[in-house]
């Protein structure tokens, strides 16, 4: 699959359920890639499943905090590091037992939105994903 790396050095997100893909660059967005050239692919084949999503940006490097979020959103994701065009790392995220601060806590009377307290949470499952507060014991599903 050389042929498709159209980036020289950066970030291959790969393995995105579909319409997953616009979801991803709007969380790197949030996590500010700055201006660094995107390319979001949508509905590609996969081998793997039917279709998948896909982004690649230019010149960006993927923090842990962000791939360990991805992969509560998309367990399947596979994260490549490219240098001088070629894969030199291939990252597949593991879904934590525990999370802090990576995502906030829906529950609007939540201590952690009232109070400045830091998120924490168990995943009490891991498919599909799903966040229980150490705090308010609020169940939901990361988005």
């Amino acid at each position: 699959m050389k042929s498709m790396h159209i980036i020289h050095n950066g970030t291959v997100i790969d393995h995105l359920p579909p319409g997953m893909g616009i979801r991803c660059f709007e969380l790197l967005q949030k996590r500010n890639i700055g201006t660094e050239a995107t390319i979001v692919f949508m509905n590609m084949p996969s081998s793997k499943c039917a279709t998948k999503d896909m982004v690649k940006i230019q010149d960006f490097r993927l923090d842990e905090e962000t791939a360990t979020y991805l992969s509560m959103l998309a367990p399947e994701v596979t994260i490549n590091i490219i240098e001088n065009g070629d894969i030199v790392k291939k990252i597949k995220p593991q879904i934590p037992d525990e999370v802090q601060s990576i995502v906030p806590c829906i529950n609007s009377r939540c201590i952690t939105n009232t109070e400045g307290y830091t998120s924490e949470f168990f995943v009490t499952s891991k498919n599909p994903v799903r966040l229980k507060c150490k705090y308010c014991e609020f169940e939901f599903k990361p988005e």
